[in-house]
């Protein structure tokens, strides 16, 4: 018995692809191990509906419905899948020449977005655009070059991507994410010139796997436990914002966060419950201030988050908010009522011109200052 080439090679394409999401922490709460997945996810959807339209294209007679179904979401989301792969690059640089990438972004969700109407359109209207089945056989339309082309442009262009904005990735990952548009364009190009192979998928599955050893089961900027950043991501990204701050990049905030009275729930409760509820904070404050910002373990239970806010007023209801959520947390978990957070924040002025080391200083002395009012207070309530 002979085996299609294209049966192997999807086979071994999707065993990857699968192997990838399990192993990828479904915990981690960093960006980019989101996006990640999603990438996984869409280049999966995107092989198993092409292995469903080649079975339903092998016997038309009996599963001719397959190769539709298949067919239409490979057209649908071919260019989503690129797409994905850009905003998974996107989250590995800093915040320099951000104008400029979000025209790449711009480009690439618009491709998106017309070609998803576009095949919609020649479905609804019969107009057969970029291709039809007639008497049980698949046809390629008279678009289906053009919009073959401009696949391959996008594909081209991650790769123009990563080269024109090499500078903007920290330095410790340039290399490996120059790996992902290198090897996805080479698996482009081998589908054009291999005949009966479709290397696009296995290119990007391959470029993944590449990432995942070299990236995301290496990041040691992301904490173990609780999947948000760890003290060494924090100080990277507080080094990054500051220098933009200060080449007129705008200016950015941060808060340190100490949970109040934390040793007394490993006392009472064990250390297994300290530890959720350090992951339980860190899930508030992704909730709280949400993806964009940067939110980290800056150790034990401190916590750390570095974002774009510049209004004291939006500030100090994001922090009462997380106040809010510790409340519910302590009434689900039974907690003593003295359970809460000391806050510090302040917003980065660069015409001081503070180090990171100073910056970190300020808010540090701001956080402890509260910790200190909230001791006192709660003394003041037992001795009632």
């Amino acid at each position: 018995m002979v085996i299609e080439s294209w049966i192997v090679l999807n086979f071994y394409t999707g065993l990857i692809l699968v192997l990838l999401l399990i192993f990828q922490s479904s915990t981690s709460k960093i960006q980019a191990s989101r996006r990640y997945s999603a990438l996984l996810v869409m280049t999966l959807v995107l092989l198993c509906a092409e292995t469903v339209g080649k079975i339903g294209e092998t016997h038309p007679d009996n599963f001719l419905f397959l190769a539709k179904i298949g067919y239409l979401i490979i057209y649908l989301f071919d260019p989503v899948d690129i797409l994905f792969a850009l905003q998974y690059m996107e989250c590995w640089m800093n915040k320099e020449n951000e104008k400029s990438r979000r025209l790449f972004g711009i480009a690439f969700q618009t491709f998106a977005v017309v070609n998803i109407i576009g095949v919609i359109f020649s479905k609804i209207s019969g107009l057969n655009l970029f291709y039809y089945f007639e008497d049980g056989i698949y046809y390629r339309g008279p678009l289906y070059i053009f919009r073959g082309v401009m696949i391959m442009f996008f594909i081209f262009l991650l790769f123009v991507y990563v080269i024109l904005f090499r500078n903007n990735v920290m330095s410790e990952y340039r290399k490996q994410l120059f790996l992902l548009p290198s090897i996805s364009l080479l698996g482009a190009i081998l589908q054009v010139f291999v005949s009966e192979m479709d290397m696009t998928y296995a290119g990007i599955s391959l470029g993944c796997m590449v990432l995942f050893f070299y990236l995301q089961s290496k990041d040691v900027n992301v904490d173990y436990l609780t999947g948000v950043m760890n003290r060494r991501g924090l100080d990277i990204l507080l080094d990054e914002k500051i220098k933009t701050a200060l080449t007129g990049g705008g200016s950015f905030s941060a808060i340190m966060m100490d949970v109040d009275h934390f040793k007394e729930i490993n006392d009472h409760h064990g250390h297994s419950a300290g530890d959720q509820t350090v992951k339980d904070i860190a899930d508030i404050l992704v909730a709280v201030f949400g993806q964009e910002a940067g939110i980290g373990r800056f150790g034990g239970d401190e916590f750390c988050v570095i974002s774009q806010m510049t209004d004291e007023t939006v500030i100090k209801e994001k922090i009462e908010k997380v106040h809010e959520e510790i409340v519910k947390l302590r009434n689900k978990r039974g907690f003593s009522e003295v359970l809460d957070v000391s806050c510090g924040y302040k917003i980065y002025d660069p015409a001081r011109h503070s180090t990171s080391g100073e910056f970190q200083r300020i808010i540090d002395e701001l956080m402890y200052a509260q910790k200190r009012e909230h001791h006192l207070n709660d003394r003041r309530k037992v001795e009632r």
